[in-house]
């Protein structure tokens, strides 16, 4: 690889599909209890990485993306051997975002911290929602303390980059309980938050319970309530969904927005 000067930046994604559970929401693909294709999954994303490292010699790699599925629930020392592969067979920036998503049950201070020394320096946690009905309405598997308490896990382990997702338009939410949302998730300080709008898909447990969700007008005044408290309290929109601190717009999504290049395994 050593052969050919950098020729330009790429961002490289990496799909890890195992789940605890399925959200009632989700239609995306996820292996729910499928933790026995675990290393079979594994042992082919290392292949693909070495096979494709080739066509990307001309790159240098300045964003790498851990998305799911879970990847907490892959396991920590999983996660490690993906990012040493991709040091290994790709020129890896020094300063690159290095992210991997978690979901708050399955992100404890140890796991955290044996990461952020592996490299890993920005995390996405799925909180969803600070209200324990909307949670278990939507099917998340992880209570509001938990959610607060990997918040707090990411901090001891030293992740000073943290991004929360929020959702919008759960069943039977109104607008003062996306305000107190809103607010909780404001108080934990992340650096970034992501907000999205709940569209109930066909196939989805979701989706027979549909005329619990609140309608189109409700969820348009939920977006604007997010774009208002959050501008008003630092976080700059950058992004339809996306909002930052200074300097903590999500370097990988940009890549999407941009038309940037990059790399999907798995």
């Amino acid at each position: 690889m050593k052969d050919k000067q950098p020729a330009g930046k790429l961002g490289i994604y990496i799909h890890i599909p195992f789940c605890r559970s399925k959200c009632d929401y989700c239609d995306f693909y996820s292996l729910p209890g499928q933790e026995g294709r675990m290393d079979g999954y594994q042992k082919a994303l290392l292949a693909h990485l070495k096979e494709a490292a080739l066509s990307a010699r001309s790159f240098t790699v300045d964003t790498v993306y851990f998305g799911g599925g879970t990847p907490s629930y892959y396991g920590g020392k999983r996660l490690k051997e993906l990012l040493a592969a991709v040091r290994k067979h790709y020129r890896v920036e020094k300063d690159a975002e290095i992210t991997f998503e978690a979901n708050p049950d399955s992100a404890d201070a140890r796991t955290l911290r044996s990461l952020r020394r592996a490299g890993f320096n920005r995390i996405s946690l799925g909180m969803q929602s600070a209200c324990p009905a909307e949670l278990e309405a939507a099917g998340r598997p992880h209570t509001v303390e938990q959610g607060d308490g990997a918040v707090a896990a990411a901090r001891k382990a030293k992740l000073k980059n943290l991004s929360l997702d929020l959702i919008y338009g759960l069943p039977g939410q109104a607008l003062p309980r996306w305000r107190k949302n809103l607010a909780a998730a404001g108080s934990l300080c992340p650096e970034h938050l992501s907000c999205y709008g709940l569209k109930a898909e066909p196939g989805t447990p979701l989706y027979a319970r549909r005329e619990t969700l609140p309608g189109d007008e409700v969820q348009a005044d939920m977006y604007l309530e997010a774009v208002n408290f959050l501008e008003a309290r630092g976080w700059r929109q950058y992004e339809i969904s996306n909002f930052a601190k200074p300097g903590r717009e999500s370097r990988h999504n940009l890549k999407y927005w941009t038309l940037g290049e990059y790399a999907g395994f798995g």
